[in-house]
């Protein structure tokens, strides 16, 4: 659960760029390393072009469900996202549902309005909420 949390923080960074310079990608990477610096990654691809924080966000836990063993202390968490590509050339696919996918462009829409005017921490996600004190905790354990 931890890991995830740390997984959906960066997922919304990410996600927040890709909207910033309106990009849409259409493969995501999560990369964990232990604590004995073993590298695991994996990468899958999205079923279509997009910079939306629930679609990446939900591939990324299942590519981090595929190589996460459980009780292996993990020291990084890393996401890419690949093949970018302008937003307005995104590929649209004739079977998705629009309806809800443009609930969720408004959404993430209006999340970017707020912490563009407010700062970037004025809003965040609930599955965030304590990834502050979470790390910094896990941190200082270590030192």
């Amino acid at each position: 659960e931890e890991i995830c949390s740390v997984v959906l923080a960066l997922v919304e960074q990410v996600t927040y760029r890709l909207r910033r310079e309106e990009m849409v990608a259409s493969t995501v990477n999560v990369q964990l390393r232990t604590k004995d610096f073993v590298d695991f990654s994996h990468q899958g691809k999205l079923s279509n072009s997009t910079s939306n924080t629930k679609d990446i966000y939900e591939r990324a836990k299942l590519l981090l469900e595929e190589m996460y063993k459980e009780g292996t202390e993990i020291r990084l968490v890393g996401i890419r996202v690949d093949n970018l590509s302008d937003k307005d050339k995104g590929q649209i696919s004739l079977f998705e549902n629009t309806k809800k996918n443009e609930k969720q462009e408004k959404l993430d829409k209006t999340l970017d309005l707020l912490k563009n005017k407010f700062g970037y921490d004025s809003v965040t996600l609930a599955g965030k909420l304590n990834i502050n004190e979470m790390v910094k905790n896990k941190k200082d354990k270590y030192e």
